[in-house]
């Protein structure tokens, strides 16, 4: 993978480099750069980057201003310390809209995404037309963050971000989580617990299992037109029923 920074505070830029290379180590860093001049003059045309990690306010002006002066076909991950510039952010490419402070976590879960639509879609071209509307939707805050659940008379509390998918088995909803066990939910329908989560990170693929998009390893397809979902360091499969199949194309448009 061949990432860009755009980041004018030397601490900040050099923070993002390690983040990348945490992620994996063999991620290539082309390019980092400070201002809108090395954006226009270095990402103009260029096709050779994977993903461009930017941050909006530079010493010499705005990057969304910038971007509209390129002809950059890839995908962007925003990084700034304000959040009115989301909505504007979807008309170049926008796939994510980090707030500072920047986490690993958070780049991470950036780099899932572009790594996720990247297996999905083989084309750079295709890629960014099902891009294109990603965050047509500012996030909303409402939804559940986390579930209070009680087992063998000891309470844990569970991340819905650590939830890897919910399925519901013998009309009981289990969570399971990042630790891989099954941590039961007192929701009583999985309807009802869709209602909670934010369809930008969770989607309902079939009546028993609703999966999160960060865990998500690869989508297997086959002659049949058969969609199973693999996810990342489990044998769990989720297969995806024809009537959800849409829906599934759709979440990633």
């Amino acid at each position: 993978m061949n990432v860009v920074i755009v980041e004018d505070e030397l601490p900040a830029a050099e923070q993002m480099r390690r983040f990348v290379k945490e992620y994996d180590e063999s991620v290539t860093i082309s390019g980092i750069y400070s201002t809108c001049a090395e954006i226009i003059t270095n990402l103009d045309g260029n096709d050779g980057i994977d993903v461009v990690f930017c941050d909006i306010e530079l010493r010499d002006g705005n990057a969304l201003t910038a971007l509209q002066q390129t002809d950059l076909k890839t995908v962007i991950v925003f990084t700034t310390a304000y959040d009115e510039f989301w909505k504007e952010s979807l008309q170049h490419n926008g796939i994510d809209y980090l707030l500072k402070p920047i986490t690993a976590q958070k780049v991470h879960h950036a780099l899932d995404k572009v790594m996720t639509l990247k297996r999905i879609f083989t084309k750079d071209n295709v890629l960014l037309k099902q891009l294109a509307g990603w965050l047509q939707q500012k996030p909303d805050t409402n939804y559940r963050k986390r579930f209070a659940v009680k087992v063998a008379g000891e309470l844990f509390v569970i991340d819905v971000a650590d939830v890897i998918f919910f399925r519901i088995t013998n009309g009981v909803i289990f969570a399971v989580a990042g630790d891989r066990k099954k941590y039961p939910l007192m929701e009583e329908t999985l309807s009802a617990l869709e209602e909670q989560l934010d369809p930008q990170l969770f989607l309902r693929v079939n009546r028993s299992d609703i999966v999160n998009i960060h865990f998500i390893r690869s989508i297997r397809i086959n002659e049949r037109n058969d969609y199973t979902i693999l996810l990342k360091n489990m044998e769990d499969k989720l297969i995806v029923s024809q009537s959800r199949i849409a829906q599934l194309k759709e979440w990633f448009s």
